[in-house]
């Protein structure tokens, strides 16, 4: 475990667990929080030997989402401050070269909201939900929320919940898509880690392929996919993991990928 003011970093053989940790102050995001985050997921991204991340929480909150009380700090302006602040972070989960699993006990609001979808995927509390409240004190989504949401609930359901200012329940985002599994509140943790240890045991290269190929799709047409596919396709038969899965099935045993 390393000590990190807002964070829990924490390595459980082949898992890393980022845990936000600012309970006093429903883990919004400030200055701080936001550069650590950077910094672990950097971490996550250089060890070979973590395979899954989990990105959870300490408290009962996932996230509020932004330190309103900080300002803008060293920024000049709130677009200088998301572009240079949390859009690294933010990057860094979609372009991370192994799954980020999200864990959320409670609400996930604002951007807290946007680092949670963002997420590839997500283990939700029953009693958790996601709340839009942006337009509650006149502002628009950020951290790239309306964008994720958009994907997921289409033009409509977005623009109600944006502009409604509204919540969507654990079950809705369920049934959304958003959510993969729902599981009692004191679960949530265990049951992220223990379905990211089981991932763990995959072919790393493989779900490093096929999450960059989701990744890219909504922006490539469906014959650059086919050809994407292609090329990640000659990489993964072009592994010592693809061997051993030949080998495994012959032998009718499992499989023990090294990530090579």
């Amino acid at each position: 475990m390393s000590d990190y003011k807002h964070l829990v970093f924490e390595k459980q053989g082949q898992v890393i667990q980022i845990l936000l940790n600012r309970p006093k102050s429903l883990n919004s995001f400030n200055l701080e929080m936001r550069a650590e985050l950077v910094e672990v997921l950097s971490l996550a991204e250089k060890d070979d030997d973590a395979r899954v991340v989990v990105l959870g929480s300490t408290s009962p909150v996932f996230s509020s989402g932004a330190d309103l009380t900080e300002g803008l700090g060293p920024r000049a302006t709130v677009e200088e401050q998301i572009m240079e602040e949390y859009l690294p972070a933010l990057q860094k989960i979609a372009e991370l070269n192994k799954p980020v699993i999200a864990a959320v006990p409670g609400v996930m609001a604002g951007i807290g909201a946007a680092f949670a979808m963002n997420c590839d995927l997500m283990v939700m509390a029953d009693t958790a939900y996601m709340l839009m409240a942006f337009s509650n004190v006149g502002l628009v989504p950020d951290g790239g929320a309306s964008w994720l949401l958009l994907k997921q609930l289409g033009y409509q359901r977005s623009y109600q919940l944006i502009a409604e200012g509204g919540k969507l329940s654990a079950h809705d985002c369920a049934e959304a898509g958003i959510a993969n599994k729902i599981v009692p509140a004191d679960q949530v943790l265990e049951t992220a880690t223990k379905w990211a240890q089981e991932l763990a045991q995959r072919a790393p290269i493989a779900l490093r392929e096929a999450k960059t190929l989701l990744r890219q799709a909504g922006s490539l047409s469906y014959v650059e996919t086919v050809a994407a596919e292609a090329k990640a396709q000659n990489i993964c038969l072009a592994t010592e993991d693809s061997q051993e899965a030949v080998a495994a099935f012959m032998q009718k045993r499992a499989p023990v990928f090294k990530g090579k």
